[in-house]
């Protein structure tokens, strides 16, 4: 096998690196491959032109006792090892490692493989026989797609203030997008951990839902709780959808972000409701009608805050940052 090109020192070498404070100097390559003449090829020509260090596995299970005991940038694999192959390894390595980017080493004569690694999670890949301007080029893309993720996470514990304001359409499709956008930053900022972005995104899937629904269509509230009723629902809701006399009704969202809490709220165009008194705790599902009511049970459990303003159409939600709860 041939590795070509001239050891020059690429361009711009200073951006290539991984951000600080987590991982100083040179990003560090992790290659595994069971032929020790690649290994040490890839180590030498890698480490020769400054790009950057290199540690080597025999397998897939040296690469996994090597990942599991020390901090990596980058691993790049060959696929047919003894003891564990490299679509193994991709496969345990995207659940315990899913931060590190992997790029598999693969013959032309594999290209169904390279397909069912690439939809496995790897990043990338180099073909035999490769070049090393190939890999760096490669190597280069996978890291600052790396850096460019890692940014948010490196920045957003620096957020003081972040405020947010939208105005949407009753579109479902709309109501998804906008959900994503208020809460991706909140993890980052230290409000919750991923499975609470998760509670905070069901929350306000559940206030949009009822904005749209119950407030640019004012459609009545307990019609879904019969069989026919969920019909005659589904219909009224079409037929409103495609009358401008709704479906230009916009529902405002706003969001509050800052060091102790994330605050939301939604607010819509239709008449109101009687809201319920919330300060003593979560709603009985049955104190509303069934569907509805089990929506503001949900909220009511998943935010620290639920309010409604006096005519009921607009609703804050509130979710403290972790460490400032009470325990």
């Amino acid at each position: 096998m041939m590795i070509s090109d001239q050891a020059e020192k690429p361009e711009g070498l200073a951006a290539i690196g991984p951000i600080p404070p987590q991982q100083p100097g040179k990003p560090k390559v992790l290659a595994v491959d069971d032929e020790k003449n690649i290994r040490d090829m890839l180590r030498s020509a890698l480490e020769e032109i400054g790009f950057c260090d290199v540690e080597t596995a025999a397998n897939g299970r040296e690469a996994l006792n090597a990942l599991r005991s020390q901090p990596f940038d980058l691993v790049i694999t060959d696929l047919m090892m003894p003891e564990m192959n490299g679509t193994r390894l991709l496969e345990i390595s995207r659940n315990e490692f899913p931060e590190i980017p992997m790029i598999v080493i693969t013959g032309y004569a594999q290209m169904e493989t390279v397909i069912e690694v690439l939809r496995l999670g790897a990043a990338n890949f180099i073909t035999k026989p490769f070049r090393l301007q190939e890999i760096r080029a490669v190597i280069e893309k996978a890291l600052k797609r790396k850096r460019d993720r890692e940014i948010p996470r490196l920045v957003l514990p620096c957020l003081v203030r972040e405020v947010i304001s939208f105005r949407i359409p009753p579109l479902l499709e709309t109501k998804t997008g906008v959900i994503h956008y208020l809460t991706e930053k909140i993890v980052g900022a230290g409000i919750c951990d991923e499975s609470g972005r998760y509670f905070i995104s069901v929350s306000l899937d559940e206030a949009l839902t009822n904005a749209i629904f119950y407030g640019c269509l004012e459609i009545p509230s307990g019609l879904r709780e019969t069989e026919p009723g969920n019909e005659v629902f589904n219909r009224i809701v079409q037929e409103r959808m495609a009358d401008e006399r709704y479906n230009k009704r916009a529902i405002e969202v706003e969001m509050e972000l800052d060091r102790d809490r994330v605050l939301y709220r939604v607010t819509d165009p239709g008449p109101g409701f009687d809201p319920p008194d919330l300060s003593k705790g979560p709603p009985e599902p049955s104190g509303i009608s069934q569907l509805h009511g089990r929506g503001l049970l949900l909220i009511s459990c998943f935010m620290d805050e639920v309010s409604f303003n006096e005519k009921g159409n607009r609703i804050t939600l509130v979710k403290k940052r972790r460490s400032d709860k009470t325990e």
